[in-house]
C-alpha cells in the first residue's frame, strides 16, 4: 500500500460519526466492586489494569502503529466515575440529537449501562463535590456555570509524560526502580504507607501497560500467520516484534518510538480520560531515533512522514462524550490531544529541526479535527519554518495554534519556574503553558466577567431570577464618577471569585481523594521519587491552578462606554443607562447608538486598550495573592472556549450595547465578535497593549481572516512577518481561520459539499457542518480581517 494511499485510507476512516464505548466503565465497575476494601490509589490501579487486560483490541487493515483508547472506530469512554445520570436520562436519545450525535447504542450495551449505573450513584466525584461544597457556594454554580471537572465529568488530564526516558529506558527500568522503593520503605512509618500503597500501584499499571502491548504483539503474530500478501505479512510482523519490546525496552528505532510513545499514550488517556493530553515536544524527544535511522538507511524521510502522519490520524479516535444540553455551545467533539512543535531548546537555542518540518507535513497532509499541533514562535526561529507554518495553518482553513515564547517564558519565570524548564514549555488543553513532567498544571474555572459588569450595575442582583447573588455596591444611579463604576465592578468581581477558588479547591480535593492516576504519577519522574500521586500534589512546587477570565473585552468595551458616554461627554445619566438596560434597550434606541459607537477593544484605540489593561492587572494581582490545594500557586488564564453562548445567554443588555441574551466575546481576549474593524495590525496592537506575562497559564485569541490576505506567496511571507512581529511584542496565543463569510453561509445552505471544512471554534478545530448554529453564527459574526 503506497504511504498517501495508506494515510487517506486510515483518515477516511476517522470521519465517522463517533460511538460510546462502554467497555472502559463496565470493566471499573466490576474492579470497583471487588476492590472495596483497598486504598483509592490501589483501586484505581487494579481497574486501570482490568480494563487493559479486557478491553477490545484490534489491527485494522494498513495499520502500522498498534494501540486504541476504545472498542470503536472513533470512539468516547463512558467516564463513569466522574458522572453518571446524564448517561440514564440520554440512553435512548444520544443519536437523536442536533448536534454531537452518537451512534446508537446497542440493547446490550444499553443492558451493561443499566447493570452499572446504580453502584456509582452517590458515589462519583460529581456527587463527592457537591457534597463538599458550601451550600451557599454551589446556589451559584448554575449562575456561575464554573464548577469544575468534577461536574464536567472529565478528569483533568493538561498533563505530558516523560515521553524521553520512557524511550531512553524503557518501563522495565521503571519497574527496577519502583522495587527498590519498595524495599526501603519503613513499615513502621505513617508516610511509608502511603508511598508503599502509591509504589505497588505503579507496579500493578506499568505492568499492564507491558501486557496490553503484548496483547497486540499476539494479535499482530497471529494476523501475519494468516495473512496471504508478503507485504503486508511482513508489515504485521515488524509491527508484533515493536510492540513485543516497547515500551517495556528502550526504543532502538524510529518505529519502535513512535509505537511505544503510542502505547504508553492510550493507557494514559484511559486512566484520566479529558481533553488536553499531549505527546509533548515530539520534534525533539523523536530526533534521535531519525537521525540515527536515516545514517543507518532503515527509514526514508517519506516512511518517516507516513508514520508520524498515522500518529496524528490516531489521535482522532478518542473524544470526550458530554451531556446534551453542552453539545450546543461545545459541538464539534473537542478533545484537544496535541503535540508541541518549534521555539527553542531548555538552553535558549533555535530548536526548529528536520523533524519538526516532517510533522508540519503530516498535519498538511492528516487535517483532521483532533490532533492539536501548537507552533512556538521565537524570535530565533528561520523564517522559512515560521512561513512553512503559515502556508499549514492557510491551506488548512486555519487550524494550527502559534504560541509566542518571547511572551509564554517570561509569564512562567514569573511564576518561580526555573529558566530552562520555562523555555521547555509545552502547550496543553485550551493553551496552558506547563513544563512536560516536572509541572502539574490543571485548568479550571472559567469566570464569566460580563457577569461582574451586570452585577456592578444593578447593586449585586442577577437581573434573571432578582436575587441578589453579588456584593451590595449601591444604587448605580446614584454614581457620581467612572472611579465608583469600576471600583463596583472590581468588588463584584473580589466577591464572586471566593465561590470560584471553593469551587476549585473542592475540585481538587475530590481528584485527590477519590481520583488517584498512579500510570500518570508513574510517567512524571518528581512523583515517582517522592511516591506520591500527582493529585496529592506530587509535582510541586511546579503546581498551578488556574482561573480563566472569560470574556474580557465586553469588560473593557462596557466600561469604555460608560466612561466615555456617561462621564467624559456627559451624553446620558447613569438612570438613563440603567434604564435603558432594564428595558433591554426598547425604547432607547439613542442612548443603544452612543453606547455602540463607543471606543471598542481590538482596534488599536490606547481609550480602551489601556482601560481594559488597568483591570485585567487588578484581576491577576488579586487572584494571584491566593494559594489553593496542596498550597499550589495560583495563576491567571483568559481563556473562554466557546462559554461565552451560554454565559451570554443568561446575561441582560450590558453598556456596550449588547441585548439580553446575546453571545459575549469569545476566545478570551478575542474581541467581541464585529467590533474589531481596523484590521489585523490594529487587533494585533490592542492585544499586544495587555500585560500577558500576568496569564502564565495562557490566553486565547481568535482571528478571522481574508484567505485573500495570504493567496500568495508574497502575501504569505507578509503574513509571517506580520505574526511574528505580534509574538516578539507582547503576543502570546494566535489561532487564525482563513474563511470568507461567503463559504461558510454556504456551507450552512448545502453541509453536504462541506463536510470536510475545517474551522478553528475556540481553542479546538472542527467540522463547521458538525457545530451548532449558534456557533456557526458566533464564527461567521467575527470580524473579517484584511
Amino acid at each position: 500500500m503506497a504511504a498517501n494511499e495508506r494515510v487517506s485510507r486510515l483518515r477516511e476512516r476517522m470521519l465517522v460519526t463517533p460511538a460510546i464505548c462502554v467497555e472502559r466503565a463496565y470493566y471499573m465497575t466490576k474492579s470497583y466492586q471487588k476492590t472495596e476494601n483497598l486504598p483509592t490509589i490501589l483501586r484505581r490501579a487494579h481497574a486501570l489494569a482490568d480494563i487493559l487486560d479486557h478491553m477490545t483490541i484490534r489491527i485494522e487493515e494498513g495499520e502500522l502503529i498498534a494501540g486504541w483508547q476504545t472498542s470503536k472506530e472513533r470512539g468516547g469512554a463512558l467516564l463513569i466515575e466522574m458522572r453518571c445520570d446524564w448517561i440514564m436520562d440520554e440512553l435512548d436519545s444520544v443519536q437523536c440529537r442536533e448536534w454531537d450525535k452518537y451512534q446508537p447504542l446497542s440493547e446490550e450495551e444499553k443492558a451493561m449501562i443499566r447493570e452499572i449505573v446504580p453502584y456509582w450513584q452517590g458515589k462519583t466525584l460529581s456527587d463527592y463535590w457537591l457534597g463538599a461544597v458550601p451550600h451557599w457556594a454551589a446556589k451559584l454554580e448554575n449562575v456561575l456555570q464554573t464548577g469544575g471537572f468534577c461536574r464536567n465529568g472529565h478528569h483533568q488530564a493538561h498533563s505530558v509524560g516523560d515521553y524521553e526516558s520512557i524511550l531512553k529506558y524503557g518501563l522495565r527500568a521503571t519497574l527496577d526502580l519502583v522495587e527498590k522503593k519498595l524495599s526501603s520503605i519503613d513499615p513502621f512509618s505513617p508516610e511509608d504507607l502511603d508511598r508503599y500503597h502509591f509504589y505497588q500501584s505503579v507496579k500493578i499499571v506499568q505492568e499492564a501497560v507491558i501486557r496490553h502491548a503484548h496483547r497486540y504483539a499476539d494479535l499482530g503474530e497471529k494476523m501475519a500467520n494468516e495473512e496471504p500478501d508478503p507485504v503486508r505479512r511482513a508489515e504485521l510482523k515488524e509491527l508484533a516484534a515493536n510492540c513485543r519490546h516497547v515500551p517495556e525496552h528502550p526504543a532502538r528505532t524510529f518505529r519502535e518510538a513512535i509505537q511505544s510513545i503510542w502505547l504508553v499514550f492510550v493507557p494514559l488517556m484511559i486512566e484520566c480520560w479529558g481533553a488536553g493530553m499531549s505527546l509533548g515536544r515530539v520534534d525533539q524527544y523523536l530526533l534521535p531515533f531519525y537521525q540515527a535511522d536515516l545514517a543507518a538507511g532503515r527509514i526514508t524521510r517519506d516512511e518517516a512522514l507516513e508514520l508520524a502522519s498515522l500518529l496524528l490520524i490516531k489521535l482522532n479516535a478518542a473524544i470526550n462524550l458530554q451531556e446534551g444540553f453542552l453539545s450546543v455551545a461545545f459541538s464539534g467533539y473537542p478533545v484537544m490531544q496535541g503535540l508541541t512543535i518549534g521555539g527553542i531548546t531548555p538552553d535558549g537555542r533555535d530548536a526548529v529541526n528536520e523533524l519538526t518540518y516532517l510533522f508540519l507535513d503530516a498535519e498538511a497532509d492528516v487535517g483532521l479535527t483532533a490532533e492539536d499541533v501548537v507552533v512556538r514562535i521565537s524570535r530565533y526561529n528561520p523564517e522559512k519554518f515560521v512561513i512553512r507554518a503559515c502556508e499549514v495553518a492557510r491551506d488548512l482553513h486555519g487550524k494550527l495554534k502559534f504560541v509566542s515564547d518571547d511572551t509564554s517564558i517570561p509569564s512562567l519565570l514569573q511564576m518561580g519556574t526555573p529558566l530552562e524548564d520555562a523555555r521547555d514549555y509545552v502547550s496543553v488543553g485550551c493553551h496552558n503553558p506547563s513544563i512536560p513532567y516536572r509541572a502539574h498544571d490543571p485548568n479550571g474555572n472559567v469566570v464569566n466577567c460580563g457577569l461582574m459588569i451586570e452585577l456592578a450595575l444593578n447593586n449585586g442582583v442577577f437581573r434573571q431570577t432578582g436575587e441578589r447573588i453579588g456584593a451590595e455596591t449601591g444604587d448605580p444611579r446614584s454614581f457620581t464618577s467612572f472611579d465608583q463604576v469600576r471600583e463596583a465592578f472590581m468588588i463584584q468581581f473580589r466577591y464572586l471569585m471566593r465561590a470560584t477558588f471553593i469551587f476549585k479547591n473542592a475540585d481538587m480535593q475530590m481528584f485527590g481523594e477519590h481520583s488517584a492516576c498512579p500510570l500518570l504519577s508513574s510517567v512524571y519522574p518528581v512523583c515517582l521519587e517522592k511516591g506520591i500521586d500527582i493529585y496529592q500534589g506530587g509535582t510541586f512546587p511546579q503546581l498551578s491552578h488556574t482561573t480563566g477570565l472569560g470574556c474580557l473585552a465586553d469588560v473593557g468595551d462596557s466600561l469604555a462606554a460608560i466612561k466615555k458616554v456617561v462621564f467624559d461627554d456627559k451624553k446620558i445619566t447613569m438612570a438613563q443607562l440603567c434604564d435603558a438596560l432594564d428595558a433591554n434597550f426598547e425604547g432607547f434606541d439613542d442612548v443603544r447608538r452612543l453606547l455602540k459607537q463607543a471606543p471598542k477593544f481590538g482596534n488599536d484605540d490606547d481609550y480602551v486598550d489601556l482601560l481594559l489593561r488597568d483591570v485585567l492587572r487588578e484581576m491577576c494581582h488579586y487572584i494571584k495573592q491566593f494559594k489553593t490545594y496542596k498550597n499550589a500557586r495560583n495563576s491567571c488564564s483568559s481563556i473562554t472556549m466557546t462559554a461565552n453562548i451560554p454565559y451570554g445567554a443568561i446575561l441582560g443588555a450590558t453598556p456596550d450595547g449588547r441585548k439580553a441574551g446575546e453571545p459575549l466575546a469569545e476566545g478570551g481576549i478575542s474581541p467581541h465578535q464585529g467590533r474589531n474593524v481596523s484590521g489585523v495590525t490594529s487587533t494585533f496592537r490592542s492585544v499586544a497593549k495587555l500585560d500577558q506575562e500576568l496569564l502564565a497559564n495562557g490566553s486565547i485569541l481568535n482571528i478571522r481572516v481574508s484567505p485573500e490576505l495570504c493567496k500568495n506567496e508574497n502575501g504569505l511571507r507578509n503574513f509571517a512577518l506580520m505574526l511574528r512581529t505580534f509574538c516578539e511584542n507582547g503576543g502570546n496565543l494566535v489561532q487564525f481561520n482563513f474563511t470568507s463569510n461567503e463559504m461558510l453561509r454556504e456551507a450552512q445552505k448545502f453541509p453536504e459539499k462541506y463536510k470536510d471544512l475545517l474551522v478553528r471554534v475556540a481553542t479546538y478545530s472542527a467540522y463547521f457542518t458538525e457545530l451548532s448554529p449558534a456557533l456557526q453564527n458566533n464564527i461567521i459574526e467575527r470580524s473579517e480581517l484584511h
